[in-house]
């Protein structure tokens, strides 16, 4: 059956409002500008749904790289062209079921209440508070007097009383929804963002900020009964303000026996989710960091995500790759300010670039005659030294655009 994706990318937006009544989460732009993510996933014929019109040439240019020639719509089918098709979105909540409902899709769905209870950070806390996977220190708090101490005995554990913290929401992603500090008091804007969320009785997260050296994303899929399925890990890249910028799609085997452990707790985490009651995509992000002393730890159970990650997306190209081809997928900001489309850009560095190396732009120019402001390009190289060398010439590339351009 031919699938139909929806990219509901402001998911935990759409949570916080069915959990809390909070206002706001409607992001029509982000959701247009990421949905040929899906393209990682997607197969000949698939169905994704893009709420604008794009560039004729950029299917062709997907097609002549040897990706699937997908159809991008921007109207939705009728209710007998729906009725033959899998509605498959970023992930489920009662905005996204009304949807499918409505329109006539084929929908397989867990329950929605399993759903919200697996996604909130209350979910991850309890399983690193019960297993004893915690940072020391962290903390969940209810009212401004919580946070307040919580900061202040992190700061009693540093002996400058000086230690840099992160509080984060319960429904949060990758940077978005939280807020960073360092030391006491709690500034104005730390307070006024804190006690919005704890008006619409959101519980917050404290934790101290710690130096990461390595993140991956552990994917697996949670069948109605069967044991949980591991399906890979991809190693997350992120700029210095742990901005998602990418993933590592080729794992070697020296790292995954060192992962391994990390592994191994996940595939707790998923048990425990499926006993919830939730089926369908999981992935559980994890970091390596460095302690105090300078030894490296673990943190198996950062972040959990009961829906499709953009680390799942990027697995799904690995599909494409030649034996002991290595592979990336990055995603940068890009403006109309740069003065040259993305995928022309992206042309030019190839050109430029080493023999062995790809590029192909994943994401197209414009939407609607706009700049697409977020793009992404997977990146396909012979060796593990090219990949590496490619990404950091790439993320250099880009950041040296912005320099010059504005």
């Amino acid at each position: 059956m031919r699938r139909f994706f929806l990219g509901n990318f402001d998911f935990e937006h759409q949570l916080v409002n069915e959990a809390y009544a909070a206002p706001g989460g409607a992001t029509p732009v982000l959701n247009a500008m990421l949905a040929s993510s899906w393209i990682g996933l997607a197969e000949e014929g698939d169905l994704i749904f893009l709420p604008g019109s794009i560039p004729t040439g950029f299917m062709t240019q997907l097609s002549e790289a040897g990706l699937p020639r997908v159809e991008f719509i921007h109207q939705w089918p009728t209710r007998k062209q729906a009725a033959e098709l899998e509605f498959v979105p970023w992930g489920w909540s009662d905005a996204v079921l009304q949807i499918a409902d409505s329109k006539g899709f084929q929908v397989e769905m867990p329950d929605l209440t399993a759903v919200q209870t697996v996604n909130a950070r209350t979910f991850s806390f309890a399983c690193e508070q019960e297993w004893g996977l915690a940072l020391a220190g962290s903390r969940q708090v209810e009212t401004l007097n919580e946070l307040e101490t919580a900061v202040s005995e992190l700061q009693a554990q540093e002996e400058s009383g000086d230690h840099a913290w992160v509080v984060k929401a319960n429904f949060s992603m990758s940077a978005r929804e939280r807020m960073l500090g360092r030391g006491m008091p709690l500034s104005d804007q730390v307070r006024g963002w804190a006690a919005k969320r704890f008006s619409q009785g959101q519980p917050l997260f404290v934790e101290p900020w710690v130096k990461r050296t390595a993140e991956a994303g552990l994917q697996f899929f949670i069948p109605r009964q069967e044991k949980p399925q591991w399906i890979g890990q991809a190693r997350l890249l992120s700029d210095e303000r742990g901005q998602y910028r990418g993933s590592r799609i080729t794992v070697d085997e020296q790292t995954l026996q060192e992962w391994q452990p990390v592994i191994e707790v996940g595939q707790r985490v998923a048990q425990r989710v499926q006993q919830a009651g939730y089926f369908g995509p999981l992935g559980i992000d994890a970091m390596q960091f460095l302690d105090e002393r300078g030894e490296l730890q673990w943190r198996p159970i950062q972040d959990v995500n009961a829906r499709y990650t953009m680390g799942r997306l990027a697995l799904g190209f690995s599909r494409f790759l030649q034996p002991n081809q290595e592979a990336s997928w990055l995603h940068f900001p890009w403006k109309e300010s740069y003065g040259i489309c993305f995928s022309n850009w992206l042309r030019c560095v190839s050109e430029q670039g080493d023999s062995g190396t790809r590029l192909i732009a994943t994401s197209p120019d414009q939407i609607n005659g706009q700049t697409v402001r977020l793009v992404n390009v997977l990146l396909i190289s012979d060796t593990p030294e090219q990949l590496c060398q490619t990404e950091a010439d790439l993320m250099r590339a880009v950041s040296e655009q912005a320099g010059t351009t504005g």
